[in-house]
Order: structure tokens, then sequence, then C-alpha cells
């Protein structure tokens, strides 16, 4: 990773940051009325690999007590992707999307530097040093995407119990005659929907347009042995078969897990007084 190294003038504005007692890390924005040291820093990218490593470089000076030393810190964010279609029906698309990010690790200190006096820049009137911090290697994506072969125990594993019953019966309250008609022939169920099909003429269509639905007794009900039907078929139906994206030779399930870090630099006084820089997102890659 190349570390692109910039001359930051160390102004007041540039470090806008708030000091807190050393072991004051519930809350690092608390004012404890003491002066800490001023710090600001960059990092080399916005992303970094699993088990890599993140250079940076900070800046820092201290107008009332000596500097001792500087920590990286950082927590873990962990973002699941979870996206599965059901591409068999006619009259709608069933996709089932979510997106879910959670703390995943509270912030913990990850490096620790010295102070040296040999950081001093007298260009820049404040002391400057470039490193890295390491990222753990267990924090690498995981994507279970368009699997060619169905797997029921990675189903639970990723998207929890039930999920596959509250699918099916999901698409199953939206279904009507078209979808019916599409999904049961489609999965080789039945040869042919005509004892299943009526038709109506629509008016408000054109000349010669029907409407083609179940047959319906006087009240526009479905006939009870048509719906007895399309039940006793719909039993042989599970989420594997719902899922089958027959055409494309693949199931239509797609179980993305990412993390991301917020990293910071607290510089330290010999008091145990710090102040932390901007807080930095870093997407693991």
């Amino acid at each position: 990773m190349k570390l692109t190294t910039k001359i930051l003038m160390l102004t007041a504005m540039a470090f806008a940051v708030v000091s807190c007692a050393k072991h004051d890390f519930f809350d690092k924005n608390t004012i404890t009325g003491e002066v800490g040291p001023e710090a600001y820093w960059e990092i080399g990218s916005s992303a970094v690999p699993a088990g890599g490593n993140m250079d940076f470089t900070v800046q820092y000076y201290s107008s009332v007590s000596k500097i001792d030393h500087s920590e990286v810190w950082y927590d873990v964010d962990e973002t699941i992707d979870e996206t599965v279609t059901c591409p068999w029906t006619a009259t709608f698309t069933y996709t089932l999307s979510s997106n879910v990010t959670a703390k995943k690790r509270v912030s913990q200190m990850i490096k620790e530097y010295p102070h040296l006096e040999e950081y001093r820049s007298d260009s820049l009137h404040a002391y400057s040093f470039s490193d890295n911090f390491p990222v753990s290697g267990t924090l690498s994506p995981f994507v279970w995407s368009h699997p060619e072969e169905f797997d029921s125990v990675k189903m639970v594993t990723y998207f929890g119990e039930g999920y596959m019953e509250n699918f099916k019966e999901a698409v199953h309250s939206r279904m009507k005659y078209a979808d019916y008609k599409k999904m049961y022939i489609g999965m080789g169920l039945m040869d042919d929907f005509t004892l299943y099909t009526d038709s109506t003429l629509d008016p408000n269509a054109g000349v010669d347009v029907y409407v083609y639905h179940f047959p319906q007794d006087a009240e526009g009900n479905v006939l009870p042995w048509v719906v007895d039907s399309m039940e006793f078929y719909w039993n042989k139906v599970d989420f594997q078969m719902l899922v089958e994206n027959a055409a494309n030779g693949y199931y239509d399930v797609d179980y993305n897990r990412t993390y991301s870090i917020n990293a910071q630099m607290r510089v330290y006084d010999v008091r145990g007084v710090y102040s932390a820089t901007q807080t930095k997102e870093i997407s693991i890659n």
C-alpha cells in the first residue's frame, strides 16, 4: 500500500479535538477541564485487506505538557446484505432484501507508538511520524452468492430458522391465476392448465379481449375443487424449488458479510491526558 504524505499545517482549526482523562473511555467527548495534546492524522487509503496494515501519518504537539506516547484504537462494524428472489411468478416479482449493520467489536487499543524527540519538525512546529497499524485477518469478507447447488444447512446458518418457511408463505399469499400457471407448468408439476382456466370478456380492454382466470361461481369465488387442486400442488413446492433460477443455472440467493473499522489516533501526555484525532472509517476487503 502506497502512503501519500501531505504537509499539514497545525492550526487551531485542524486541531479541533477534545481532551479526555486517561480512563474516561465511555464518553471520549467529555470535557475534563484538562488541556491535552493537539493531534491530526491522515491514513493511506479508505480500504485495506484483512490481515494487512494501514499506513498513516500523524502530527501532534502540546503546549502544556510533555508527550508520552500515542495509540491507534478502532472498533469493528459488521454489515450483512441478504437478497432472495423467487423467479417463478408472473404478476409480481418477489424479492426479499435486507441490509443490517451492527457493532461487532467495541473500540480497542490496537498498537502503541513511543514518542521520540527525533519526530520534531521545525518546519511544522510539531512532531510528526509515519507508521502503520495491523488489521485483523478474521475480518475477511464472506460471500455466498447464486450457488449452483442448494444447501439448506447454509440457508439456516446465514438466514436463520424459519426464513425459508416465511419466504414461501409470503410468495403464496400474493399468487394469482397467472402465477400458479407459470409456476406449476414451469416446475413440471403440470403439463397443461386448461382444466383450471376460464375467461371473461373485458369490455374495457377493446373488442374481443378476454381476461383469463380460475373457474368461478356466480358470486365470483374460485370454485372449491380448484382451490383444493392449487393447494395440493403447492404442498409439493419447497423453498429450494421457489428460488431455483433454472434459466441461469443457479439459485437466487445472495448473502454478503463485510466489515469496516472506525479508527482514531490517541496522543497522550505524561499526565495521562489524551486527545483523539478524527475517526477514519476504513473498509476491509
